[in-house]
């Protein structure tokens, strides 16, 4: 009784692969040592607003569990703490000459030229919201959400929003996002994601 071996190489392929790593290696070398640098910049999703609470309890008697769905949005002025991991990764974008962009959290911002849309669990939530301005809010054809508290026109660092949204559209556990855009661009401003 014989016994067969087979062996399947390919010797075309492995050079083919071999060949492609050199050449690259061999332009990045000559592209540093003739100092070039590559310059252009990233920008992670800006988290400016953030969601801070959803309450769940009755605004009248806070012992009363109605899925109340309050949602309330904090300007914070300060960028969110980095571990070494973070530290160490714009470190690397840095120095391949990668520039990232930071939000400006010092910016007021006009509450009539953002809107807000919120996601449960992935999903869009109907509820339609033209304007961060609670005195524009009152008169605009609004959809999916019952109140919108918030002082003045203007959304300057530290300063609160609270969207109150019909009992039971947000419950403990859901994963809320909230995304908000310029009404004039539809550039995105702020993300934020928060488990209620």
């Amino acid at each position: 009784m014989s016994s067969w071996t087979v062996e399947a190489t390919s010797h075309l392929i492995g050079e083919l692969i071999l060949c492609a790593v050199v050449m690259t290696a061999a332009v990045l070398l000559i592209i540093y040592c003739l100092g070039f640098s590559f310059s252009f910049s990233i920008s992670e999703e800006p988290c400016i607003f953030e969601i801070i609470d959803i309450a769940h309890v009755d605004d009248d008697s806070p012992y009363s569990m109605n899925y109340d769905s309050r949602v309330a949005l904090w300007y914070n002025p300060r960028p969110p703490p980095e571990d070494a991991s973070d530290a160490a990764m714009k470190e690397f974008w840095k120095r391949l000459g990668v520039h990232t962009t930071e939000p400006d959290r010092t910016r007021y911002y006009v509450k009539n030229d953002m809107y807000p849309t919120f996601f449960k669990n992935g999903q869009k939530v109907e509820a339609r919201i033209l304007t961060m301005e609670a005195h524009e809010f009152i008169q605009t054809h609004h959809t999916g959400t019952q109140y919108m508290t918030g002082k003045g026109s203007m959304w300057c660092p530290n300063g609160r929003i609270i969207v109150d949204f019909p009992n039971g559209t947000f419950r403990p556990g859901d994963v809320v996002r909230v995304e908000i855009r310029d009404t004039r661009t539809d550039a995105l401003i702020s993300v934020d994601t928060y488990t209620a």
